[in-house]
């Protein structure tokens, strides 16, 4: 089994690194990560992109495609500003790719959804909602938001049928 390697923000000079010894994991569906998707997929391994879906961009809007923290897209699109997020659409695109999986990442991408009971049921309920209507289908793989874990979380996901998980077993790519 191959190590786990985790990414947000994805730059160019990362295919300068051994990538088709990693299993690769994207984390957050930042637009910076559709932008490289043809190289990716020429990747020989597999490919996961988690998603937030509450933070995709409309398909109405133009995306940015600038470098930017996945900190910082965070704190644009809790304001609102969804543009350095990928749309339905490129996601369903990715979907549709060879060893390119979508995994489900949460639906507001909060980390106070992992201390509250309620808080993670309804959190669950709008992301199997919108993976359903959106994707058609809902996935079986789970990212925590902010590698987040706790015993009744993974509980709560494993009633609604979620099957693997990802979370901090992952080696970060700025570690590399």
């Amino acid at each position: 089994m191959k190590p786990i390697l985790i990414i947000h923000e994805f730059e160019e000079r990362f295919f300068d690194l051994p990538l088709d010894q990693y299993t690769l994991t994207f984390d957050d569906g930042l637009y910076t990560q559709y932008v490289f998707l043809e190289e990716l997929k020429n990747i020989k391994t597999k490919k996961y992109f988690f998603i937030s879906s509450d933070i995709v961009c409309p398909e109405n809007i133009e995306q940015n495609d600038e470098y930017i923290t996945c900190n910082e897209a965070h704190k644009k699109a809790f304001n609102g500003d969804y543009t350095n997020y990928m749309k339905w659409s490129q996601i369903k695109e990715i979907d549709e790719s060879d060893d390119c999986y979508i995994g489900c990442h949460s639906h507001f991408h909060n980390i106070k959804t992992a201390d509250c009971v309620e808080c993670m049921i309804s959190d669950n309920r709008y992301m199997l909602q919108d993976f359903k209507q959106k994707l058609g289908y809902i996935p079986d793989i789970f990212c925590f938001p902010y590698n987040y874990e706790t015993p009744l979380y993974r509980e709560i996901l494993n009633k609604k049928g979620f099957k693997n998980f990802y979370g901090k077993d992952r080696v970060d790519i700025f570690d590399l």
